[in-house]
């Protein structure tokens, strides 16, 4: 557990984002290997079913992971606040609230997989694996809550070294159970496409297991026997005004993945399995950026909780800067290597060179896209750690159906540029991402946010306004 209100924060925030970096690249790189496993195991039409699911997969438990970010937000600001007594009672009715809603999503997600597959237009020939791999996921949701519930409480702690364990035990566990429950072995026969599902609900109960014994050693808080069970309705309301504005942001964002995966399908598997590759190294590259972001959110929500302003401001400019820089890395990259990346999740074959030759036309645009995540993920980091979730919501939905849906339609339509037009909207929605942010943050309410009663520190608050606008030029 790290204290953040004092200190260089250009140090703090690299020497907090590097442990979540590493987790993240572990989170993304078992994905990306599960995806390796079926494509060379199982052939593209598996990749292409698994891709189909993936939009679906992000949509459902987009509530889970908001009411965690609330949860994370609540922490760091009582930490902050040096205030214990609260932190019990945030751990004890944020959990079991969460908990109980995962099991309804999981619930709906199973009784309504039909529809959810019939409008992303999944193809016919991919549908049944689809079916079987999009079932599993979702009954096995709550164990992958309870995972990503445990990473958010430590990042709000500041401990982000017990995070990387963790992830590290699911990415072992995936890396060795995926392949073993497509392919079969010993009384376990081959499962095909469902048995990455399996495989990966599998690595997810056993890090929930080991996870929470190894933190009962040495982490105070994730004693369960040790909260604080009196019902707290405020806390309950502020996981949900913080925490439903988050999931509706990231159920916009998914939603308009759905409908863009809807219009990529309609030009055919090929195309699909490019798309499915290019998201799956998508969310290795973004890893910096969720990372930077994560960073400017628990160290400002820690300074928010002790009023001290001006390290918000500071927070927001070097996260921008670090974020920019790594965007500009990762479109050199992905410029230089295209072919090859998509090379790695395919067998040989003709289908093979066809896809690898749209994921080239794939970055050939959204290469440039990743300095633009710098600045969106750096702002909206500083802006959640206030709490103020709603105004996120209201940007993201411009910028996904009110700019790149239409756009994406428009541009790859008749007589456009066919699946290259959706992939200039997706770069031209988030340069215009960029300037609808960093307005609401010059000009948003979102300083004078208080959670739980948080009270102010004139005297700090009154400091950082008065530097606001210098910090303002300097960023």
């Amino acid at each position: 557990m790290r204290d953040f209100t004092e200190g260089r924060i250009a140090k703090q925030v690299i020497d907090f984002s590097m442990p979540i970096m590493l987790g993240n690249v572990l989170m993304s790189a078992y994905g990306i290997i599960n995806l390796i496993w079926v494509g060379r195991l199982l052939g593209h039409k598996a990749v292409a079913a698994v891709a189909a699911c993936l939009p679906i997969i992000m949509l459902m438990p987009a509530f889970l992971i908001g009411l965690g970010m609330a949860t994370n937000v609540l922490i760091a600001q009582a930490f902050g606040r040096k205030d214990t007594a609260m932190l019990r009672k945030i751990l004890s009715n944020s959990f079991f609230s969460s908990i109980l809603f995962c099991l309804l999503i999981s619930l709906l997600g199973i009784l309504f997989r039909h529809q959810l597959l019939q409008w992303v237009h999944t193809p016919a020939e991919i549908y049944d694996m689809a079916l079987s791999y999009l079932t599993i996921i979702m009954a096995m949701l709550v164990f992958h809550f309870y995972v990503n519930w445990m990473n958010g409480m430590l990042r709000g702690l500041g401990d982000a070294t017990t995070v990387v364990k963790i992830l590290l035990l699911l990415a072992v566990f995936n890396v060795v159970l995926v392949p073993l429950f497509i392919r079969g072995i010993g009384p376990l026969p081959p499962l095909g496409v469902a048995g990455a599902a399996w495989g990966s609900g599998a690595a997810a109960v056993l890090t929930c297991v080991i996870g929470y014994v190894y933190l009962l050693r040495f982490n105070p808080y994730i004693n369960m026997r040790k909260w604080d069970y009196s019902l707290d309705w405020n806390i309950i309301r502020e996981v949900f005004v913080i925490g439903v504005p988050a999931s509706l942001q990231m159920i916009v964002v998914s939603l308009a993945g759905v409908v863009i995966v809807a219009l990529v399908n309609s030009y055919g598997t090929a195309v699909t399995a490019a798309f499915g590759i290019g998201m799956q190294v998508d969310m290795l590259v973004t890893i910096p950026f969720i990372s930077i972001g994560i960073a400017a959110t628990t160290i400002s929500g820690q300074n928010l909780g002790a009023g001290n302003m001006e390290r918000v401001y500071e927070t927001t400019r070097i996260s921008v800067y670090f974020g920019v820089i790594s965007g500009l890395v990762c479109t050199a990259v992905l410029l230089a290597f295209p072919e090859q990346i998509g090379g790695l999740f395919l067998k040989e074959s003709a289908e093979s060179v066809l896809v690898q030759k749209y994921v080239r036309d794939y970055y050939r645009w959204i290469a440039f896209i990743f300095p633009c995540f710098g600045v969106i993920f750096a702002i909206q980091g500083v802006l959640r750690s206030a709490g103020d979730t709603l105004a996120l919501l209201a940007l993201s939905f411009i910028a996904m159906f009110l700019i790149r849906i239409p756009l994406a339609y428009g541009l790859a339509g008749p007589g456009g540029f066919q699946q290259d037009g959706i992939w200039m909207a997706m770069l031209s929605s988030s340069a215009l991402a960029v300037g609808l942010n960093w307005l609401y943050y010059r000009k948003g309410p979102w300083k004078k946010k208080r959670l739980l009663g948080n009270p102010p520190h004139p005297h700090r608050r009154n400091e950082g306004d008065c530097q606001e606008d210098s910090v303002y030029r300097r960023i």
